[in-house]
């Protein structure tokens, strides 16, 4: 696996884990910066330390690595870079705890349907962080903490201030992945709000933490952007729509609701349904305000 150049000075290194593809993006220039780390160990020293090394770059010349958020498939390979001895963790401040304790909230996030959620990743191990930052702080005048939370609480974007590149994670949804059935949102106000914050900011590019459908993982140019997002906050209502029309019909059981959501989108039944679950349970609590 390499990195692809998405643009001037941005990289994306498609890691494989749990069916898909989890992404780990690298801003070269002046200096260098790492954002999300894969998975595990494993996927740090198989895929990353390569990909590096045929940009003729190791971890010496890596200035930080930054989370998009705590999911650990997205943070599970910090302490092995740690090891390695990557120059700094910088992390938004929602972050921190989850970064040092990755198990205790990967757990924790499981218990609101614990019957349809997978084991704990029991391989996750936690680091301490380097550096704490807040939504707007930017590191060396380039990279920007844009909070974004709707995902998670604590999903933030990274805006690269030289290209006008946004980094998303899995902050733009839109109709999930192919192993989590429908985008997958624990805070749903958050998210719309996030999505309207996004659009304002007139990014020329975005890179997407998996390959979400039916897009992909890359867009390119303003418009692609704008629409992007414009079609992640059109879902969410599109969503409602539905679990509304399921409510109505006297169809009160969220796993039912979530399975028939997942099939209306045409997506991929995943093997546990937490995070539609998540997602509907969102949509019905705002229905009943």
């Amino acid at each position: 696996m390499s990195f692809e150049r998405v643009c001037e000075n941005v990289y994306l290194l498609r890691v494989p884990h749990g069916g898909t593809t989890t992404g780990v993006v690298l801003l070269t220039g002046d200096k260098n910066y790492l954002i999300d780390a894969a998975g595990n160990s494993e996927e740090v020293d198989e895929y990353i330390i390569p990909a590096l090394s045929e940009l003729s770059l190791d971890i010496s010349d890596i200035e930080c690595v930054v989370p998009t958020h705590t999911h650990g498939d997205h943070i599970g390979g910090f302490k092995r870079l740690k090891e390695l001895g990557i120059r700094e963790i910088v992390a938004y401040e929602l972050s921190v705890p989850k970064i040092i304790e990755p198990l205790k909230y990967n757990i924790e996030i499981r218990q609101a349907f614990p019957k349809n959620s997978p084991p704990p990743s029991s391989g996750l191990e936690g680091t301490s962080v380097d550096r704490i930052l807040k939504d707007g702080d930017v590191i060396d005048g380039r990279v920007e903490i844009i909070a974004t939370p709707g995902h998670d609480s604590d999903t933030v974007c990274i805006y690269d201030r030289l290209t006008k590149a946004l980094v998303c994670g899995d902050s733009i949804q839109l109709n999930g992945t192919l192993v989590q059935g429908c985008g997958a949102y624990m805070y749903l106000p958050e998210y719309r709000a996030s999505m309207e914050k996004l659009i304002s900011l007139d990014a020329e590019c975005a890179v997407l933490g998996h390959p979400f459908l039916p897009v992909g993982d890359i867009a390119r140019g303003r418009e692609e952007v704008r629409k992007l997002l414009k079609d992640a906050l059109d879902l969410t209502y599109s969503y409602r729509g539905f679990v509304k029309s399921e409510l109505d019909k006297g169809e009160s059981d969220l796993l039912k609701i979530a399975e028939k959501l997942v099939k209306h989108i045409d997506g991929v039944m995943p093997t546990h349904m937490f995070l539609p679950l998540y997602t509907v349970r969102e949509h019905v609590s705002e229905l009943k305000k």
